[in-house]
């Protein structure tokens, strides 16, 4: 019942103002300075309160308004990125990484939409970085390919996210028009700053 509920209640809060963006800065380690932000949805529902994405996307990509949702995020994401560049040093580069989900991806309309939303902001696409994950990819490896190389045409960066939870293989990276491998953080958690012999 609960999940029926969020159903219908998801349907209305894109149009009733129920959904945010928070920003996650990416840093260079090199610079140690912010180079970009990374848009996560967030839902304020009237009696939930803040819910996760966890606890709402599976319901978008089933019900279909995920693609709706990812429309969404992608123009809030990209009117926060233009106003945030407006405030900057001439000179000085911001980007944008924005998630996309399957549902997206195998919309025909997506890299016109993109290419709208860019022009309607004036946004460089080189400062918009697509994320998808190694498996909605390799899932769907041919109609995607050609979606994200049409993607890159325009000049959108392309990233592979949560890389190695699949399929673990550069082969597959390499097969694909992407331009950064976000490697899974269970990869990396173990790490120290401790050399080991």
């Amino acid at each position: 019942f609960e999940r029926l509920e969020l159903k219908a209640d998801l349907a209305r809060a894109i149009t009733a103002g129920q959904l945010a963006l928070v920003y996650q800065p990416i840093v260079s380690l090199e610079t140690g300075r912010i180079t970009g932000a990374e848009a996560l949805v967030r839902w304020d529902h009237p009696r939930r309160g803040r819910l996760a994405p966890d606890a709402f996307i599976g319901i978008a990509e089933e019900t279909g308004l995920i693609v709706q949702l990812g429309q969404w995020v992608l123009e809030e994401a990209c009117q926060q990125l233009r106003t945030w560049q407006l405030g900057l040093p001439s000179g000085a580069a911001l980007s944008m990484s924005v998630n996309l989900s399957v549902r997206q991806l195998e919309h025909s309309s997506l890299v016109d939409s993109v290419r709208d939303v860019l022009g309607q902001f004036g946004l460089d696409p080189s400062t918009l970085t697509l994320e998808i994950t190694e498996t909605v990819v390799i899932d769907h490896m041919e109609d995607d390919r050609s979606r994200l190389t049409a993607l890159k045409d325009i000049g959108v960066q392309v990233a592979l996210d949560d890389f190695g939870v699949g399929y673990s293989s550069l082969r597959y990276a390499d097969d694909l028009p992407v331009d950064v491998l976000k490697v899974d953080r269970s990869f990396v958690a173990g790490i120290t700053g401790t050399e080991t012999t």
